[in-house]
């Protein structure tokens, strides 16, 4: 049996549709953190698919994930939402740019019965979602916001 950290960090997105790489550049800049160093955590990005999040987060203590989120807030707002199995229903909540956004996986993974970690989702704005590479400029001034704030997050005693 491999070793998995306890605390996972996860962007979702395409660095091919401008704000949906917001996800994979905070892990870009966490790989040149500090965090990058810490035995007891895992940078990955994934593409947001409802199975392959469950799997990433499985016999984990602390998932975070880091994602663009539609919220009608100005372009640049940063969401973070401690999600819970039971009180995080997709109505109620920003919903990712993704086919299948993480409130399903998380109902998923509960019908499942797969053991949920703690859960926090770090989401921003987005302004522009079409084609191309890039974060526009409201997007990418919330990225060191992001990066200090998931890296308290996951460095916090359990």
């Amino acid at each position: 049996m491999s070793f998995r950290a306890p605390v996972v960090v996860i962007g979702i997105g395409s660095d091919f549709r401008h704000d949906d790489g917001f996800g994979p550049a905070a892990i870009h800049a966490l790989e040149k953190s500090e965090l990058a160093a810490v035995d007891d955590v895992e940078l990955m990005v994934l593409d947001g698919e409802a199975t392959r999040l469950i799997e990433a987060w499985r016999d984990r203590r602390l998932a975070i994930v880091i994602d663009a989120v539609v919220a009608d807030s100005p372009a640049g707002t940063v969401h973070r939402i401690d999600v819970g199995s039971s009180n995080f229903p997709p109505a109620r909540h920003p919903s990712s740019s993704h086919r299948v956004d993480l409130p399903e996986a998380v109902e998923l993974a509960v019908a499942l019965e797969v053991a949920m970690p703690d859960l926090v989702l770090f989401g921003v704005e987005p302004a522009d979602m079409s084609l191309g590479p890039g974060l526009t400029p409201a997007v990418s001034a919330s990225l060191d916001k992001v990066i200090a704030e998931v890296i308290t997050c996951a460095t916090a005693q359990p």
